[in-house]
């Protein structure tokens, strides 16, 4: 869009409500003639053909509220939509079809087109026309992570077919996507397509062209990707005029073809995620609503356009106005054209007005002449009613431009006064031992004029039996007070999510009735929770031998997957694996296990990595989000051969570097104790174990493990990788145990030195030390111990009871049978600790 500027016009701030009835009844209807229009008040009316992937579907709502299902987390909710900016004439006015892709753990996709009734054949649109719609992408107002749903429209689509339309293809025609939360794998926030060329535009800082566009269409974004089309509705208009599409959201000019080949064909809408999901159900409360489907037949291209919607700051205090501003643009060189009347409806037209012009005082009287290359600034105050939350109505303007007779405007803006408040989702502390319970607070708070009571609580949900709420009832809250209400968590049955939702009445007239998600987890397991023995010589998982986890999920980008190494275990059978390093999003190969998240945890592993000069490498990981940061926690390598774990992106325990030389091999462990389970901000201590022995221990001011975020990314257990593209380790690996419990020094001690056993199939072995005799003539030591037939020992010495050392020539000792000896030099110095250890066979 050419960039006009005058200074002809400005405005400011006068609140008239009487300027409503000055304008309003000037508003004409005229516009070209109707092509096609779906309101889709039902299933029985709409003119649709469907088509769809499997895990993806439609449902005819009223989405001023309803009920949704969230698989996988919260359990139902009803959601509360407000009407759509753009009802056609005579159509429900809360009324539209939702649209949902995010059900399963494939790449899904569906797609409506327009047809000529229901069921019958699709309408096919050529010559110039406009294609205008309103769009409503939810996504969870909870997440901390963002989406990859994309809204999606197509015009001149040469085949009647799902795939015809879809974010990563290369069909025919003019279409485009628009994403939820902030781009789609890098291939931007918005994309207009022309036969499979696409031309993106983001949003991100520093990303061209600039992201002035999303801040002006989308300012009323939730928290999560900001200045993106999340939660709030859009307006969508694609013009075609000869072989150019233009595209328009919320009035705001993103996009245009230029020469698109193919303009004429069927039309279509849908919404997709293209990526694979993780875990069937994926993300929760996610979905678009379609409503106001029209195309109308046009002369030639606009002349005059809106340059920008209306952008509102939200209104903080009860009575305050804030404007927001826009312009009407006339791109013509030669011709002036008129803005006639100016009318403002919708669901809440009345908290929205015609801002007067400066330095007059009353509103603006029309016509208003927009001059050739020049532009008007036109301003909406927005003073809201109650209650609270997003305020949806349009501003319709009539013209003298007969190819654009008609421009409405979606006014959106935010109240945002405080009143009575609550946390979004209450967690609840996670139960760890089978019995026990958890504690939270849900915190009310008022920040209203007067006093709130609350009353009549109900739990719902499909675990609302294992929660309650223990206050008394009804409870008032002063005018600028809280109140905290303890919720206690018994869980029963199996391990895992539990939910439910606590619904409140209160006096508030804001917020009439609160509903709040109780989140927490019951997340015992067995001691030994997971036993990936790498004896897998094919196929896409890791087998998990004790039974207690599923099998880890193999991500094999760089084939044939390193299956059959020889086995890293001293003397052991079977074989090991090779991971590559996943530093992009098709390279590398690596693990997921699902094995639960608890509080007190060991790993046990035997590794032989590769050289990797640049960056970290990450051996084990968990994290809240898709970061190379331990968000939960962290087992890596650095390129100086150190060994870290870190807890809630903090380092817990470390080595010297050097500790790990490339190429060799070693057994390395991690315990973690966390006895006041989930929550808490610190444990009881974390060890570092290399070869059996500990190098590393932290009993003060270490990091307790946090429950996480409940999204599909933090539930698995990366092995190899810190995400799908980063921070990859190369090498072997072979062996990995993980336990819900902190295993002694004894027990990591008795895994290396018998390898291939757990912690709880170790054999009792004797080997104590029953003689130590010193020859102070000759200086040597003999020692005697217990023994076994067949095995072979070494001995070990230190100046202290830790950090014990072999003793040269002293490795690798064959058994005499029941008992065994030795005799070697003395070290000279201070006196000496001598300890057995067995070296094979395990």
């Amino acid at each position: 869009m050419k960039n006009y500027l005058s200074t002809k016009w400005a405005f400011q701030l006068v609140w008239m409500p009487a300027s409503i009835t000055a304008f309003a009844a000037s508003l004409s209807t005229s516009r070209g003639a109707s092509l096609y229009s779906e309101s889709f008040d039902s299933a029985a009316s709409a003119k649709v053909i469907v088509n769809k992937l499997a895990n993806a579907d439609l449902a005819y709502v009223d989405y001023s509220s309803f009920v949704r299902d969230q698989p996988g987390a919260g359990g139902p909710v009803t959601i509360k939509i407000p009407e759509a900016p753009n009802r056609i004439s005579g159509s429900v006015a809360t009324r539209g079809v939702l649209l949902n892709a995010t059900y399963a753990g494939t790449a899904r996709n569906i797609n409506i087109l327009a047809a000529t009734a229901p069921s019958g054949a699709g309408v096919s649109f050529s010559g110039n026309y406009r294609m205008s719609f309103d769009l409503w992408m939810a996504i969870d107002p909870t997440a901390t992570a963002g989406t990859t749903e994309v809204g999606l429209f197509g015009l001149g689509q040469t085949a009647v077919s799902r795939a015809s339309l879809q974010t990563r293809t290369t069909g025919i025609g003019t279409y485009g996507w628009l994403s939820a939360e902030g781009g789609v794998g890098g291939a931007g926030d918005m994309s207009l397509f022309t036969d499979g060329v696409a031309g993106f535009i983001n949003d991100l800082p520093g990303a061209p062209p600039d992201p002035v566009p999303f801040t002006l269409a989308f300012a009323q974004a939730t928290p999560v990707g900001s200045n993106a089309p999340n939660n709030q509705w859009s307006n969508v208009v694609v013009t075609v005029v000869g072989t150019t599409a233009t595209v328009f959201i919320n009035g705001v000019k993103f996009g245009e073809t230029g020469a698109a080949v193919n303009t004429s064909g069927f039309a279509a809408l849908g919404y997709e995620d293209p990526f694979t999901g993780s875990t069937p159900g994926g993300f929760n409360r996610q979905f678009a609503i379609f409503d106001n489907w029209k195309i109308d037949s046009i002369a030639a291209a606009p002349a005059l356009e809106a340059s920008v919607t209306t952008v509102f700051p939200r209104v903080v205090e009860l009575g305050q106005a804030s404007i927001g501003e826009f312009s009407v643009v006339n791109s013509n060189s030669a011709t002036s054209y008129n803005i006639l009347s100016a009318a403002i409806d919708g669901q809440n037209g009345t908290d929205f007005t015609l801002a007067p012009t400066f330095p007059a005082t009353m509103p603006p009287t029309f016509p208003i002449v927009v001059p050739p290359l020049e532009s008007v600034p036109l301003s909406i105050n927005f003073i809201p009613s109650t209650p609270n939350g997003l305020k949806v109505a349009r501003l319709t303007l009539t013209t003298s431009d007969p190819n654009f007779p008609v421009i409405v405007l979606p006014l959106q803006a935010t109240r945002d006064i405080p009143s009575l408040l609550a946390a979004i989702t209450t967690r609840i502390v996670s139960v760890a031992v089978t019995g026990g319970t958890g504690n939270g607070v849900l915190t009310l708070t008022n920040n209203g004029p007067s006093s709130v009571t609350i009353s009549n609580p109900q739990l719902t949900g499909t675990d609302s039996s294992m929660f309650a709420l223990t206050s008394t009832f009804p409870i008032v809250i002063l005018s600028m007070e809280s109140a905290d209400l303890p919720v206690v968590f018994t869980p029963t049955g199996a391990a895992g999510l539990k939910s439910a939702s606590v619904g409140l009445n209160s006096t508030d007239a804001g917020v009439p009735t609160l509903s709040i998600p109780l989140l927490s987890r019951y997340a015992f397991g067995p001691p030994l929770l997971a036993h990936y023995k790498m004896d897998d010589i094919s196929g896409t998982t890791l087998v998990d031998n004790s039974g207690a986890s599923p099998a880890a999920a193999l991500q094999i980008r760089e084939a044939p997957f390193g299956f059959g190494q020889t086995s890293l275990l001293p003397g052991g059978a079977g074989t090991a694996v090779r991971l590559t390093s996943a530093d992009s999003s098709i390279t590398g190969n690596f693990a997921i296990s699902n094995a639960v998240h608890l509080p007190n945890v060991s790993y046990s592993m035997w590794i032989k990595p590769e050289p990797k000069p640049t960056t970290n490498r990450r051996i084990l990981h968990r994290s809240s989000l898709f970061t190379t940061i331990g968000t939960l926690y962290s087992l890596y390598l650095t390129p100086e051969g150190k060994l870290v774990f870190e807890v809630n992106s903090a380092t817990a325990v470390e080595t010297a570097d050097g500790a790990i030389v490339d190429g060799m091999v070693y057994h390395i462990a991690i315990t973690h104790s966390d006895l006041d389970a989930f929550g808490n901000t610190a444990a009881t201590r974390t060890r570092l174990y290399i070869n059996g022995v500990m190098l590393a221990e932290k009993t003060a001011d270490v990091m307790g493990y946090t429950d996480y975020n409940l999204n599909t990314t933090a539930a698995g257990l990366y092995i190899g990788t810190a995400t799908s593209a980063g921070q990859g380790y190369t090498g072997i690996l072979d062996d990995l145990q993980i336990y819900s419990v902190e295993l002694s020094s004894g027990q990591i001690a008795g895994i290396y030195g018998q390898p291939g056993k757990t912690a709880f199939n170790l054999e009792m072995l004797d080997y104590r030390i029953t003689s130590v005799q010193y020859n102070p003539g000759t200086g040597t030591v003999t020692l005697t111990w217990n023994s076994s037939a067949g095995a072979t020992y070494s001995v070990q010495e230190s100046t202290t009871v830790s950090g014990f050392t072999n003793v040269s020539g002293q490795s690798s000792i064959p058994s005499g049978g029941v008992t065994t000896n030795t005799t070697f030099t003395a070290t000279a110095g201070p006196r000496r600790f001598f300890q057995i250890r067995r070296t094979s066979p395990p």
